[in-house]
C-alpha cells in the first residue's frame, strides 16, 4: 500500500541547544497550522529544531480513508521518527497525545527510537472510562455533536478561552476537519500500556481544559512516573492559547533535560 505524503514543517534555531529535535503531533480535527503561530517559532527561539505534521486527512496531507485507524496514524508518526537523523521527543496534543502513547507502548507495531514525550492536554489511559467517571460524578461535559458539527459556540466552549477574538476563533474553526469513524472505534478498543513506555514524559496540562480534566491528567502522570505541570487558567487548545509560552519553556527544559542524560549528549 502507497504511504501518504504528510504535511511537514520545520524551524530551526538560531541558536541550537544541546537537545532532540522536538516533533509536534496534532490531536483530532486539527493539523500542522496549529502549531504554526505560536509553537513553532517559540520552539525555535528556545534553541529547538522543531517538526509539526498532519497526519492523513488533516492539513495538507494525503486524504485519509473510510478504513484509516488510529493505527494508521500511529503510522504515520513512525514514518516521520524514522525519517529523523537523530531520536526526538514527541509531543502530543490531546488525541495526538494517544498517537504518541500507543507508540511508545508498541500496540501499533514496533517501537521506534525516540528520546521522550511530552502529553499536552492528552486524551488519557482509557478515554471510555473517563467519559464515563464524568457522567457518573455529573459534571459538565462538552457538547460533543455540536463540536462534530463545528458549531462556533461548541468549538469556543471545548477549545478556547471564553474572550478568543471572533477573527480567531472563526479563523480556526475553519480548518477543523472531520474523523473516520474507524478512528475514533479503534482509539476506544485499543490501550497503551504505560508500564512497558521507557522514555522519560512530561504531562502538561491546561487548568481550564473543557475537554479532559485535571484529575485525568494527574492520572495520566501517575500512569507514566511523569511530571505534571498544570497551566492556570489556559484552554484545551493549548498552543494556541496566550499561555502557551509557559508551555513552550517547560517542553525546552525537559528537552535540554532529556538531552543531557543521552550518552555523548
Amino acid at each position: 500500500m502507497k504511504r501518504p505524503q504528510l504535511e511537514w514543517l520545520t524551524v530551526q534555531p538560531s541558536c541550537p541547544q544541546a537537545a532532540p529535535p522536538v516533533v509536534l503531533v496534532h490531536g483530532a480535527w486539527h493539523g500542522a497550522w496549529c502549531w504554526v503561530e505560536r509553537a513553532l517559532p517559540d520552539l525555535a527561539a528556545r534553541g529547538l529544531t522543531a517538526h509539526a505534521i498532519s497526519l492523513r486527512g488533516h492539513g495538507s496531507s494525503s486524504p485519509a480513508g473510510l478504513l484509516t485507524t488510529i493505527c494508521d496514524y500511529v503510522q504515520d508518526v513512525r514514518t516521520v521518527v524514522n525519517t529523523l537523523p537523530q531520536p526526538p521527543i514527541l509531543v502530543g496534543h490531546s488525541a495526538g497525545g494517544y498517537v504518541v502513547q500507543l507508540l511508545l507502548s508498541g500496540c501499533c507495531g514496533s517501537v521506534p527510537s525516540v528520546a521522550g514525550a511530552v502529553l499536552l492536554c492528552s486524551s488519557p489511559v482509557s478515554s471510555p472510562a473517563y467519559f464515563l467517571r464524568r457522567w457518573r460524578e455529573r459534571k459538565p461535559m462538552v457538547d460533543i455533536r455540536a463540536l462534530l458539527r463545528r458549531e462556533t459556540s461548541a468549538v469556543r466552549a471545548a477549545l478556547f478561552r471564553p474572550d478568543i477574538a471572533l477573527d480567531d476563533l472563526e479563523r480556526y474553526r475553519r480548518q477543523l476537519v472531520s474523523e473516520p469513524p474507524l478512528v475514533t472505534l479503534t482509539s476506544m478498543l485499543i490501550r497503551p500500556r504505560p508500564h512497558v513506555v521507557q522514555v522519560p514524559v512530561l504531562v502538561i496540562a491546561a487548568g481550564n481544559d473543557a475537554i479532559f480534566d485535571l484529575p485525568a491528567q494527574q492520572a495520566l502522570a501517575a500512569a507514566y512516573r511523569a511530571e505534571l505541570l498544570v497551566i492556570p487558567e489556559a484552554a484545551h487548545d493549548l498552543m494556541l492559547d496566550p499561555a502557551w509560552p509557559m508551555a513552550g519553556a517547560a517542553i525546552a527544559r525537559f528537552a535540554v533535560t532529556v538531552g543531557q542524560a543521552i550518552p555523548g549528549g
